[in-house]
């Protein structure tokens, strides 16, 4: 597939609509990519995790601030939505993704630094490595499952926003494993996971982990309107730019 956008671009409508419908039939694992801010990102996250009856799993960082894509679900239990915050040994805190950096500001005079954060309370903490991180996904994925009583396609909605932590804490061939391992269980239940590097298309560690997933979504910012573009991979498909 010619991910840069060329001879491959297609405008056809009931095409695209077509790969789309056949990701959410037999799950699968989207790579979103584009330096924008969290904040931005969080927009088109929201979109992905759907409306109406959804499973909603969040994977991010520790943060204190409530997540917006969170926000006004019609079904905000532990039985339908949760969020499993990881906090690495020695997170570097460029890797953050939780905290918009445009709106935050240094603590003042009279705050306390060691105050913990305020927590969510549909919130799972794991503080360890990946391995652990990865077995409280695979764990609440299964309890979803079982749940439901076998979860039915695209029911299954996973957000992954720590790609950034990852490649900080450990190796470029850790995250790919990392990433092998969870877009497979995601898809093993016909759900809809998507992966978050805020890197460009070309970046190394873009390419190196592009071919584990089934489709690359590009975010860019024209102007003050989010656009998307996609870029299939077992089709010769690539969207034109989208308003999300």
């Amino acid at each position: 597939m010619d991910t840069g956008g060329g001879a491959d671009a297609r405008s056809d409508a009931p095409e695209l609509a077509s790969a789309l419908d056949d990701l959410k039939r037999r799950g699968s694992a989207l790579l979103v990519v584009g330096s924008v801010p969290a904040d931005v990102y969080r927009r088109a996250s929201a979109r992905m995790l759907g409306d109406g009856d959804r499973r909603r799993l969040i994977v991010t960082g520790v943060t204190d601030c409530q997540d917006s894509r969170l926000e006004g679900l019609p079904r905000r239990t532990p039985e339908w939505t949760r969020i499993v915050e990881f906090e690495a040994p020695a997170r570097s805190t460029a890797a953050a993704v939780c905290t918009d950096d445009s709106t935050a500001s240094p603590p003042g005079p009279e705050s306390s630094t060691d105050s913990p954060p305020a927590r969510d309370p549909l919130a799972q903490r794991v503080d360890g490595d990946v391995v652990e991180l990865g077995s409280e996904v695979a764990k609440t994925i299964a309890q979803f499952d079982s749940i439901a009583g076998g979860l039915a396609p695209a029911e299954l909605r996973l957000a992954f926003d720590c790609l950034p932590v990852l490649l900080a804490e450990c190796d470029l061939e850790t995250a790919f494993r990392f990433s092998h391992v969870l877009a497979n269980h995601v898809r093993s239940v016909d759900g809809m996971g998507h992966f978050w590097l805020p890197r460009e298309l070309d970046d190394e560690a873009v390419r190196v982990l592009e071919p584990l997933f089934d489709a690359v979504v590009e975010l860019r910012l024209d102007g003050t309107e989010l656009q998307q573009r996609w870029h299939f991979r077992d089709v010769e498909l690539t969207s034109e730019w989208l308003v999300v």
